[in-house]
């Protein structure tokens, strides 16, 4: 009995660091916009110092970029730290150890990406895959803490089989995902392009849904707009599919949480529009669209997790 107790302890013990990790990435999700909000992304020419110190002298800009790296080195610290313990510990290397070394990858992927993104200048794509490296990032470790609180209230239980998660029924929900996915890429491309501004107007764009300008930012900031009318269209039948079929209360109610999501990252982009791209906006853009993300990914996930448990309560399993 002790030694179920203590095994249940320590699951919930990895669940609470996990999840504030989770948060802590979260909150950096938004901090890497905000430093491009405030034009600091380059205010350090070099890298992994600043003008070749560890503390330079600090103006705005160059706190802002500093503090941003000072920030992730303290993330990958805590990773650090859960990924020793996940692999000296032979029940806590079972259950995450194929999560916790995939972490590990994506987080050296994320240094390397982060470098780039000074030596390159801001180019585009490595923006963009620095901003999908960490996302990626977010859900592991996110799906770590999920785990371990599966297995702190059911510890005999599996999180999730294949054949949970991989059903017929759940493909809208993947084509969902996939479509989020897609459309943060396009606003990556929005803000790496500097393309926020390039339509004055909405819902059209110069007086017009499909314009023929000549810039290309014109074309990115149309891309974007039709990627988020396919995201609400995916959105609203993956809804109505799961009333339909009578998902699990979790599921249905996490995607009508990603419908509120959905209209306030509208809002906030038309106020992008309408408002000469606000520092705050622009963050809080970012940051709702990683959450429509994880909602849209949660109801995925609770749902494989429900029918795992429903499959291990039947007679014979």
């Amino acid at each position: 009995m002790n030694s179920n107790l203590d095994l249940s302890s320590k699951f919930r013990l990895f669940y609470k660091i996990s999840l504030f990790l989770s948060i802590l990435i979260f909150l950096n999700l938004l901090y890497g916009p905000l430093v491009r909000a405030t034009g600091s992304g380059l205010a350090c020419p070099d890298w992994p110092f600043c003008f070749g110190k560890i503390f330079p002298t600090f103006d705005f800009q160059i706190f802002m970029e500093v503090s941003h790296r000072y920030y992730s080195g303290f993330l990958g610290l805590i990773l650090l730290g859960l990924t020793i313990w996940t692999f000296i510990d032979k029940i806590l290397r079972k259950e995450f150890g194929i999560y916790l070394g995939l972490a590990v990858l994506l987080l050296i992927s994320q240094i390397n990406l982060g470098r780039l993104t000074v030596t390159l200048k801001l180019d585009p794509t490595s923006v963009n895959l620095h901003l999908l490296n960490a996302i990626a990032f977010f859900l592991v470790i996110l799906t770590v803490s999920i785990s371990a609180r599966e297995k702190s209230e059911k510890e005999n239980s599996k999180f999730i089989v294949s054949s949970s998660l991989f059903r017929k029924d759940n493909i809208l929900l993947f084509i969902l995902i996939i479509g989020i996915v897609v459309q943060i890429v396009l606003g990556g491309r929005v803000s790496s392009h500097y393309a926020g501004l390039a339509c004055p107007d909405f819902p059209t764009c110069w007086g017009e849904w499909i314009p023929n300008h000549p810039l290309e930012i014109v074309k990115i900031q149309v891309f974007h707009r039709f990627g988020a009318y396919t995201v609400a269209l995916l959105l609203a039948i993956s809804l109505a599919f799961s009333i339909w079929k009578r998902f699990p209360i979790t599921t249905r109610r996490l995607l009508q949480m990603s419908m509120y999501l959905l209209v306030a990252q509208i809002i906030l982009g038309i106020l992008n529009v309408f408002f000469g791209l606000p520092k705050l906006v622009t963050v809080l853009h970012t940051g709702f669209a990683v959450l429509l993300l994880t909602f849209s990914y949660l109801s995925l996930i609770s749902r494989a997790v429900f029918l795992t448990s429903e499959n291990e309560r039947r007679p014979g399993n």
